[in-house]
């Protein structure tokens, strides 16, 4: 730098400047590059926002030239600027080194597969879940069915009920049923013939009425004596 720019700086200013140029920035890891970056830009935005602080002061002055502090702060700026520049410029080399190296593709791979065998057990857990479910689905359709099927069924028995009655009283109104007495009897008599005839009641009946007019005569012939 030249002497009368350097004559600008404080010494922390100076030594922070020369760790972002040559050999010092060659040898500085990644994380040394991204603070210094970071320090950098501070100081650039302090100087950058001072300078237009003064601008405006000297603006409202009538008259009055270009002040050297003025000029001083625009020179801190443009440095910090540059120096913003160069340390941004390294971290992105620095990126693409990570990024080209064996290292780092051997860790891609290997990050791949491993995305790739969770997304594959994942995917054995879900169908797994939903070949558990399934049933449980299933036995609750039929569960919510089956209560429907009964309540159909009994309807339909009692509408079948109604309906019948309602032939029948139909026919009770239609056609009057009427009972021949005379007939009646002589059919329940007819009946009763027939059943003491299938059964041998007959003979028995006859058997009896003979024994009871034998008995009664023997009681009489007793008598007369």
């Amino acid at each position: 730098m030249a002497k009368k720019i350097l004559a600008l700086l404080t010494k922390a200013e100076k030594m922070f400047l020369d760790s972002s140029i040559g050999q010092s920035l060659a040898k500085a890891t990644h994380v040394q590059v991204q603070a210094a970056a970071k320090q950098a830009r501070v100081l650039r935005n302090k100087w950058r926002d001072l300078h237009e602080s003064q601008m405006r002061s000297t603006k409202r002055t009538a008259g009055a030239a270009t002040r050297p502090t003025n000029v001083r702060s625009l020179e801190k700026h443009n440095l910090f600027s540059a120096a913003v520049v160069r340390l941004e410029k390294r971290l992105a080399e620095l990126a693409s080194l990570v990024t080209s190296s064996p290292i780092s593709k051997s860790l891609a791979k290997k990050t791949v597969a491993a995305s790739k065998k969770v997304g594959l057990v994942a995917k054995r857990v879900k169908i797994a879940a939903q070949a558990k479910i399934a049933p449980r689905v299933k036995i609750a359709a039929q569960a919510k069915v089956a209560p429907r099927a009964k309540i159909a069924a009994r309807v339909s028995a009692r509408a079948s009920r109604a309906a019948v009655r309602a032939d029948l009283s139909a026919l009770s109104t239609t056609q009057a049923i009427q009972f021949d007495r005379v007939k009646q009897r002589s059919a329940l008599t007819a009946a009763k013939a027939g059943r003491i005839k299938q059964e041998g009641l007959g003979a028995r009946r006859l058997g009896h009425a003979a024994s009871r007019g034998k008995r009664t005569q023997a009681r009489r012939d007793m008598r007369s004596r």
